[in-house]
């Protein structure tokens, strides 16, 4: 007896091609604004632990050469500038001449460029607001707290504390234990 075996075509009906498409198109839908946020997260946390080994290699730096050693906010690049905020990035250099200003013989340890603009960086404390200065004993000028922020009104900040012994810690609080702020 012979009898006929037919295959069974490959591949998929039109049928089935259009309920996965369906399918994967929710499961995007409702991935895509978490996979977001997971990425603003990290982005925040690395640029906050950037800013954090900043002032550590400002301290060490001031301890290392027997220098004052300045860490300020810049807009170019070059000069330290009150009017900029820190989020358009920082300077990091030997102030030998104390006068806030990089001159010839002084050297520039790092230059940060601007910050994303989805990120906001503040700094509150006491003295200055446009600069860190680190002595050669590694205490600094001031005391403080930068607070970087994804967006204005996120919830989730981070901070660094500045301390008058030149120590840098991170958390998720101000000094005096309350919740931070992006407002």
């Amino acid at each position: 007896m012979n009898t006929i075996l037919q295959k069974k075509p490959k591949g998929f009906t039109l049928v089935e091609l259009m309920i996965t498409l369906a399918i994967a198109g929710i499961l995007f839908t409702t991935a895509l604004p978490s996979f977001s946020n997971m990425l603003d997260k990290n982005q925040q946390t690395a640029q906050l632990y950037t800013l954090f080994h900043h002032h550590q290699l400002a301290r060490s730096e001031a301890i290392k050469s027997n220098r004052n050693v300045l860490l300020c906010k810049s807009s170019d690049g070059q000069r330290c500038t009150a009017y900029s905020k820190w989020s358009d990035g920082w300077i990091i250099f030997s102030d030998i001449d104390n006068d806030k200003k990089i001159s010839n013989d002084e050297t520039v340890i790092f230059v940060q460029h601007p910050l994303s603009h989805k990120l906001s960086l503040k700094y509150k404390g006491f003295g200055s607001h446009n600069y860190i200065r680190y002595f050669p004993n590694g205490r600094s000028s001031t005391n403080g707290t930068f607070t970087l922020c994804n967006q204005p009104g996120n919830k989730e900040a981070k901070s660094i504390i500045i301390s008058r012994t030149g120590r840098a810690r991170l958390d998720t609080k101000t000094s005096g234990g309350k919740a931070l702020s992006c407002s």
